[in-house]
């Protein structure tokens, strides 16, 4: 029998993690009647494992926390709550609302700490699900097909394998992945519990044939997104910096990437381009999209010089065409380079279309840009991936009108030193309805859809909104001159005659004799010469 101290905290649950339920038709108002996860949400708030917030909503794309994932499985097992050992985390204090909860589960043996920390705010793992679950529930059995992303050594095989040969989990499809350590959202977590409570879940899974998947990769501060058709076509689009370049690979390997059909680079940007010499050196490439404005720098011309040495197939996107890899999939060239246009109005556009889900990329285009988009079609859009890592200089009121995403996306680095994304776009994606944003800062935000329902997981939540601070002064990498006693790596490389080489002897320059005094000083680094000099005079200075 429930004590009264565990049925006041059930009632805490209710009233704030996840209980109070919405009168009407749908009982949270953010899980639709066509929402991918709605049965299995309904069935654990009916028997009172979850509820909802106090506005109604149940928030399936947040991600669920240890202590929520606690709770849930103390309620799923109706654990006693009585006469529990303290459970001895230095982060969990007897006034801490789920106490009793933490200590039953620790007690059972179900969720351990790590270096004496409880850590319940910390999202919860896929893997750390497999593993809740598995003791939770005493799962056992293995599969003879792994998954390509789980080694026999990796922490928690075992827990996968039992969760897998269970019915629970059949991973992702289109790469036969699992990916352990992404974080679980609570339409997951709900998924998952559900189907080791009930067997006739088990056939609704996460991932199944036929599937469409958007890998939006975390390359810090740029863009690199992997689209998987339903067919097993895969197209890249950007590769982020240069540095960025072996993370993208190594990204594309782990997802089962052996090829690349189509490789689109939006723009010449560093931040877009600079990793594409390292993806063609690792992957077979069927055909490279490129924006057909072209830019002076090294990293864009090592680009080029790549493509033609290797006879590497290269086309410029035309408005209004199609990149045709699969059938049942149709991705529409919404924009692409024109004369006259700025290297980001220039961006190549794609708008995408899987039976009934929609989906809008647009590299860094800006306002121009995106007016042209939506008064030349029709972008109504499921998810947006939005423009320009969310500068202000993009996503203006008009577009996002004529879009009307229900998810954004955006990709940008933590402590970037252009403050990305902007509060003001923040606030206009909330103003047009967008349900959840996601940042590729907390890791790769992976979408799925079967062209019904679709789900998104991993990379950090940005609502509610926080300012991400710069940690330098800001220096767009798209206006010259620049500034080459305060720019890095990769913006050195947006120099004419300046590659990888290069830019780190002016690095080392700068380290070994201070600031340069004037322009003509950087003749005396290694590798500039009067030729050099004279190519890059107009696109250097010394000076703020």
């Amino acid at each position: 029998m429930r004590s009264i101290k565990y049925l006041a905290l059930l009632f805490v649950i209710l009233s704030m993690l996840i209980p109070t339920v919405a009168t009407g038709q749908e009982r949270f108002t953010d899980v639709g009647s066509d929402y991918w996860a709605k049965t299995e949400i309904e069935f654990l708030a009916h028997q009172s494992i979850i509820g909802g917030y106090n506005d109604g909503t149940f928030k399936p794309s947040n991600n669920v926390t240890r202590a929520q994932a606690a709770i849930m499985i103390a309620a799923a097992l109706n654990l006693d709550l009585e006469n529990r050992p303290a459970p001895n985390f230095t982060d969990i204090s007897t006034d801490f609302h789920a106490y009793d909860v933490v200590a039953a589960v620790a007690d059972e043996g179900i969720i351990n700490g790590r270096d004496g920390r409880f850590m319940p705010n910390a999202p919860l793992t896929r893997g750390q699900m497999a593993a809740i679950l598995q003791r939770a529930f005493n799962l056992e059995g293995t599969i003879d097909r792994g998954f390509n992303d789980i080694r026999p050594d990796h922490t928690f095989y075992s827990e996968i394998q039992a969760l897998a040969a269970n019915g629970i989990t059949t991973g992702y499809s289109a790469d036969n992945t699992f990916r352990a350590y992404n974080p679980t959202t609570r339409a997951q977590f709900s998924v998952f519990l559900a189907r080791v409570l009930d067997d006739s879940f088990k056939q609704g899974n996460s991932a199944r044939d036929g599937d469409l998947e958007i890998h939006h990769i975390d390359v810090g501060q740029g863009d690199s997104t992997l689209i998987i058709t339903p067919n097993g076509s895969t197209i890249l689009i950007d590769a982020g910096t240069q540095t960025a370049g072996k993370r993208v690979v190594s990204y594309l390997k782990q997802a089962g990437v052996s090829s690349i059909d189509k490789f689109v680079i939006t723009h010449p940007h560093a931040d877009h381009v600079g990793g594409a010499v390292e993806v063609m050196q690792n992957f077979g490439i069927g055909q490279v999209i490129d924006s057909g404005v072209p830019h002076s720098s090294q990293t864009y011309i090592n680009y080029l010089e790549f493509i033609d040495q290797n006879e590497i197939p290269f086309v410029v996107a035309t408005v209004g065409s199609t990149i045709d890899v699969d059938s049942n999939v149709n991705i529409l060239v919404v924009n692409s380079g024109k004369e006259g246009d700025s290297l980001n109005d220039a961006s190549v556009s794609l708008h995408l279309t899987y039976k009934e889900f929609t989906y809008l990329i647009t590299g860094d285009a800006e306002e121009k840009a995106e007016n042209s988009i939506v008064e030349q079609f029709n972008v109504l859009s499921d998810v947006l991936r939005v423009g320009h890592h969310g500068s202000n200089t993009s996503s203006n009121p008009y577009f996002l009108t004529n879009v009307q995403p229900k998810v954004a996306i955006i990709s940008y680095g933590e402590g970037n030193s252009y403050g990305h994304p902007h509060g003001e776009v923040i606030q206009l994606l909330e103003s047009v309805g967008v349900e959840s944003i996601f940042g590729t800062a907390g890791g790769p935000v992976v979408v799925t859809t079967d062209g019904q329902d679709f789900q998104v997981e991993g990379g950090n939540s940005i609502l509610p909104y926080e300012p991400n601070e710069p940690v330098e002064p800001p220096q767009e990498n798209n206006s010259y001159p620049i500034n080459i006693n305060t720019a890095g790596y990769e913006l050195l490389q947006e120099i004419t005659g300046v590659g990888p080489v290069i830019a780190q002897n002016i690095i080392d320059y700068r380290e070994a004799n201070g600031p340069f005094n004037n322009i003509e000083e950087i003749m005396n680094v290694s590798g500039i010469g009067q030729a050099r000099f004279e190519a890059m005079k107009d696109q250097i200075t010394v000076s703020e």
